[in-house]
């Protein structure tokens, strides 16, 4: 991940930059020609127990909830709940 994403999400970016943040996150996937059908494990956050088999099973649609939720502090756990 970039540097200029990392400082954006710790600096605790509002709205608008966290959502440029994550479409930069996402482009960057996509580049790496990630993006159809299997978004790479986010290796850049704090992630818990068990979150590497949670990603393998989860759609890409789950995946991309799941970067919003860990870009802000969450868990990939907490982005599976139903809200």
């Amino acid at each position: 991940m970039s540097k200029r994403i990392t400082a954006s999400l710790k600096s605790g970016a509002k709205a608008g930059a966290v959502t440029a943040t994550l479409l930069a996150l996402l482009a960057g996937c996509a580049e790496r020609g990630a993006i159809s059908g299997e978004i790479p494990f986010p290796e850049g956050y704090a992630l818990m127990p068990g979150d590497r088999e949670r990603w393998a099973a989860m759609t890409d649609d789950q995946r991309r909830r799941a970067l919003a939720f860990i870009s802000t502090g969450s868990t990939i756990q907490s982005s599976l709940a139903p809200e």
